[in-house]
């Protein structure tokens, strides 16, 4: 499934780390086609890999069918499929640990900035926009 031909890729990054097993578990988020198939193809036989990202209505990928053979599987995830109780205080001691850099993943824009939050998540600027209204 990976080529270790032409120029460097996410896959074939993960590839180098991982000795060519490549990962368990992988998450997409960003709704980009492009990702979600880097995604699926970077994890190891039986990983798995959470699509939360939400492209338009009808995209479709293409999937090397031999990969899902192997036991990969690919898993929509809609609204978190946690628990909400154990999840955030688990996300919180996480971030105390300095193991999940949450700070990272935010931008905070003024409603009146509603455009450029937008168009930030859109080029890639930021991973989550957040809007803070008026007091």
């Amino acid at each position: 499934m990976w080529s270790t031909r032409g120029p460097p890729t996410p896959v074939r990054r993960i590839q180098e780390i991982t000795g060519g097993g490549g990962t368990q578990f992988s998450l997409e988020t960003s709704g980009n086609l492009t990702a979600l198939r880097q995604a699926v193809d970077s994890i190891q036989i039986m990983g798995e890999c959470g699509m939360i990202g939400a492209p338009a209505f009808g995209s479709e990928i293409g999937l090397d069918t031999w990969g899902l053979l192997l036991g990969r599987k690919i898993r929509g995830i809609c609204e978190g499929d946690s628990v909400p109780d154990l999840f955030i205080p688990k996300l919180v001691e996480l971030y105390r640990q300095g193991r999940f850099p949450f700070d990272k993943l935010i931008r905070f824009y003024a409603f009146d900035r509603i455009n450029e939050a937008v168009e930030d998540g859109e080029q890639g600027r930021t991973i989550k926009a957040v809007l803070r209204f008026p007091d």
